[in-house]
């Protein structure tokens, strides 16, 4: 039902009408996209640079929120021009980025991220990027992938889902303050307040159990923006009538909240939760005190015309900046240095003006897009189906090549005899030169046991075990540990296809087996860790075992134990594990730590080096130390052995990344399975070797 005129108009003018430009909220961008420059640039200087994306979403939640409370929504029409408005405005440039963005992957990134960045593209299209990032954010091997040249699409995935479900709410709370008439002008404050409270409270509570995936969601977001939304009901339902001398206190205040923010925020401050309040509210209090009309206060700053232009090109500044950060060393085959930073900024802020004067302005204007909502839908459909049509694609392209690959891979090796894999680090007369398998192959070369989904993650609410082998094999093995027991799988399953013996897994991701709390960011994933990890012990020693296989990256201190006592704590903690499987009379087998490399092996070996060897390290680098392997060697029950395969990776310079033209690692330390089975000599013997232990004992 239609409102009447007059009541509509008293709840949705604005007491202080800004039909121009305000030159403050073009300044408080100017300052966002600069810190977020500066940030990703100079990582070190600019430590809470990242807050930027924050100050975007309450000028996002307030200019949009202000429009809607001028012309709110009352039927599908209306909301379908809110909607093709926005689509003008953003769609257009995003979708030129993205297309050179893929574009410049193809030619310039290594091959092993094709597939990935392809896909992320296609995400960013559709505006889900940040629940991807979100999901791939908690995976323990993404941890070292190289970042991805659409990433900072998430805060834009954000903010158009906001888009679609903004103007309905709106809408309706601008419609019960119309049937209440005289006294509903607090209804869409009431209403825009309580997301605020609602989604706030969801951000502290994610910011503290999952903070990787609270970074990104929605809805630990969405509160900023209704802050901003906030901002603009309260202004409608209450005039500006602060004296100017308050109103540049406050500008001043919230412009110097967003700066202490940018300085004093880094890596370890728990984001977004609580801490975002500093640079949101400080955002909303210079909006709210119209900076730009307030004598003393900060406005003249904000109004500088370089500040004023930057802020005008600030969404296109933001979409050029980070594929050309992440890419341009790519080109050059080398990383940025002081002049090239520079370049860097300049590209920026030139694609930017260019994107402005011949993209955006253009397309947000044009007659027929504005006469026509049809020609704009018919736009957008166009605009999502090239960007994300051509991701899927490429990945699906570059995933099938890499599939191949991995399924020829050990016929190659097979082929190739003694001189492939981990033999020939110890044979002078092999001499392999060319790789059995690309690198593009060796990043999806993982064991079985990820397509299988045994893995208990974070925050270890599953209770996830696989089985391989037959059920008539006379030995039955556990293999237990994090992800460095899991890639030695393939090396197992050899005794598997013999008949020899059955395995059960009992694997945790980022948490190796003792009964201690380790120290997570969040303590939701410690408890878990240590409860998971009690069921997999009381598993083991119930589960009529002959043998356990141990294998763990002690990647996570222990909690509450000082730094200089991590690692003789750690080890009296494997120690306690190791004691209850031999008190049980189950013979344990240690398999020590493999080397780790620098960076993901994979994209090394893609760039093309002149030496493999470029993407190894040093034994002193590569080889962390393994407490558990040291527990191993302490134990006196006669019951625990202890393998290594050092000397079939490393030498005294180097520890390879590819042996015996097999790539060793499908990330930096996690073996590929080609390589792993490889090991299978080594593994096997090894088992056996257990077992006699065993039954010695």
């Amino acid at each position: 039902m239609s409102a009447p005129a007059d009541a509509s108009e008293r709840v949705a003018a604005p007491a202080r009408p800004r039909t121009e430009v305000r030159t403050d909220v073009q300044g408080l961008r100017a300052l966002a996209v600069s810190a977020v420059l500066v940030y990703h640039l100079l990582p070190g200087t600019v430590t809470g640079g990242y807050v930027g994306v924050d100050v975007f979403f309450v000028i996002s939640g307030f200019l949009i929120t202000s429009h809607l409370l001028r012309r709110p929504v009352r039927g599908v029409g209306d909301l379908l021009e809110f909607w093709a408005r926005r689509v003008r405005r953003l769609i257009p440039a995003a979708t030129v980025v993205l297309v050179a963005t893929l574009a410049a992957t193809l030619l310039w990134l290594p091959t092993t991220v094709h597939a990935r960045v392809a896909r992320e593209v296609a995400a960013a299209a559709l505006y889900v990027e940040n629940w991807a990032l979100a999901r791939s954010a908690t995976d323990y091997l993404a941890a070292d992938e190289l970042a991805s040249p659409v990433q900072h699409y998430w805060s834009l995935s954000v903010e158009e889902q906001f888009y679609v479900l903004w103007p309905v709410l709106i809408g309706l709370a601008v419609l019960l303050a119309v049937r209440l008439r005289g006294r509903g002008q607090w209804v869409p404050t009431a209403v825009v307040g309580l997301v605020v409270v609602v989604s706030l409270a969801w951000s502290v509570h994610l910011t503290g159990t999952n903070p990787s995936a609270a970074y990104f969601v929605t809805t630990t977001r969405l509160w900023e923006l209704a802050l901003g939304g906030l901002v603009a009901a309260a202004v409608t339902a209450r005039p500006w009538g602060l004296p100017a001398p308050v109103r540049a206190a406050s500008a001043w205040a919230g412009l110097v909240a967003v700066v202490a923010a940018v300085l004093l925020f880094d890596g370890t401050t728990p984001f977004p939760g609580v801490a975002a309040a500093l640079p949101t509210v400080g955002t909303a209090l210079v909006i709210a005190a119209a900076a730009d009309g307030a004598r003393g206060g900060p406005g003249g700053l904000l109004a500088l015309r370089p500040v004023q232009w930057l802020g005008d090109v600030s969404y296109s500044v933001y979409l050029w900046h980070w594929p050309l950060i992440v890419v341009v060393p790519y080109a050059l085959g080398h990383e940025l240095g002081g002049v090239e930073l520079v370049v860097v900024v300049v590209a920026s802020l030139l694609l930017a003006a260019v994107t402005k004067r011949w993209v955006e302005d253009p397309l947000r204007r044009q007659p027929l897009l504005v006469r026509r909502r049809a020609a704009t839908f018919g736009l957008l459909a166009v605009c999502v189906g090239v960007s994300a049509v051509w991701g899927v694609s490429a990945a699906s392209a570059s995933d099938a090549r890499a599939h191949e690959a991995v399924a020829s891979a050990p016929a190659r090796v097979a082929e190739a005899g003694e001189c492939a894999g981990a033999g020939s680090v110890r044979d002078a007369s092999c001499d392999v030169r060319g790789l059995l398998t690309p690198p593009e192959a060796a990043a999806q070369d993982k064991p079985a046991v990820y397509a299988d989904d045994c893995w208990n993650d974070p925050p270890f609410t599953t209770r996830n075990s696989c089985t391989y082998g037959s059920d008539d094999a006379p030995v039955r093995v556990a293999l237990l540990g994090n992800s460095h027991a899991g890639h030695w799988a393939p090396a197992l399953e050899a005794g598997e296809d013999a008949g020899d013996w059955q395995v059960d897994t009992y694997l945790q991701s980022s948490c190796y087996p003792v009964e201690q709390l380790l120290d997570y960011e969040a303590a939701d994933d410690a408890q878990g860790c240590l409860d998971t990890t009690r069921w997999a012990i009381d598993s083991v020693v119930a589960g009529g075992y002959d043998l356990v296989v141990m294998s763990a990256r002690t990647n996570q201190l222990l909690a509450d134990v000082p730094d200089d006592e991590q690692s003789e704590a750690a080890q009296d903690a494997y120690a306690g594990t190791l004691a209850t499987f031999t008190d049980a009379g189950i013979p344990v087998l240690v398999l020590r730590d493999t080397p780790a490399m620098p960076d993901n092996v994979p994209d090394c070996l893609a760039t093309g080096p002149v030496s493999w060897d470029e993407c190894g390290a040093p034994p002193s680098q590569a080889l962390e130390p393994d407490p558990l392997a040291a527990a191993g060697r302490a134990d006196t029950s006669g019951l625990v052995t202890v393998r290594e395969v050092t000397d079939l990776m490393c030498d005294d310079d180097v520890c390879h990344p590819v042996i015996g033209g097999v790539i060793a690692y499908f990330d930096h330390g996690h073996l590929t399975a080609t390589f792993a089975r490889t090991l299978t000599p080594e593994v096997a013997d090894g088992v056996r070797a257990a077992l006699r232990t065993g039954a010695a004992g």
